[in-house]
Parts: structure tokens; C-alpha cells; sequence
């Protein structure tokens, strides 16, 4: 994993909400690439996860509250 991507994708976790040890985990991992400038494949494929299942998450909420909208309630 890159610098960039790793990065990015803990710039797009900081919005979600994280487990504390989805939390524990990712600073940990910020900590390691810190001292080591990398990641392990073990540490990329968790962190991939995480970020997949957050992303799920946010897409599979985001269709729910569109459909739970009234739609009697748009302006005329």
C-alpha cells in the first residue's frame, strides 16, 4: 500500500464512527507505517476491511434513508 492510498483511506475513517478496536487498530497501524514506512499485507488486508465495510455502511444507510423519505412532503 502507498502512502497516499494509506492516507486516504484513514482521512475517509476519521469521518466514520469506529469500534475502539477498529480505533486501536488503525493507530496502531499509523504508528508502524510511522516508524517502518509501510504496512504489512496482514495490516493492508485488515485495513482494506475496515474501510470496505464502512463504506458498505454508509451506502447501504444512505439508500435506506432516501427510501424512508415521505415523498408527500416535497415543496410544491
Amino acid at each position: 500500500m502507498d502512502q497516499e492510498r494509506f492516507k486516504r483511506i484513514l482521512s475517509l475513517l476519521e469521518r466514520d464512527e469506529l469500534t475502539l478496536r477498529e480505533r486501536q487498530f488503525v493507530e496502531a497501524v499509523e504508528k508502524y507505517f510511522d516508524e517502518n514506512g509501510k504496512v504489512t499485507d496482514q495490516q493492508e488486508s485488515v485495513l482494506e476491511g475496515i474501510y470496505k465495510e464502512k463504506v458498505w455502511i454508509r451506502k447501504a444507510f444512505f439508500s435506506q434513508r432516501h427510501l424512508l423519505k415521505d415523498p408527500s412532503s416535497k415543496a410544491a
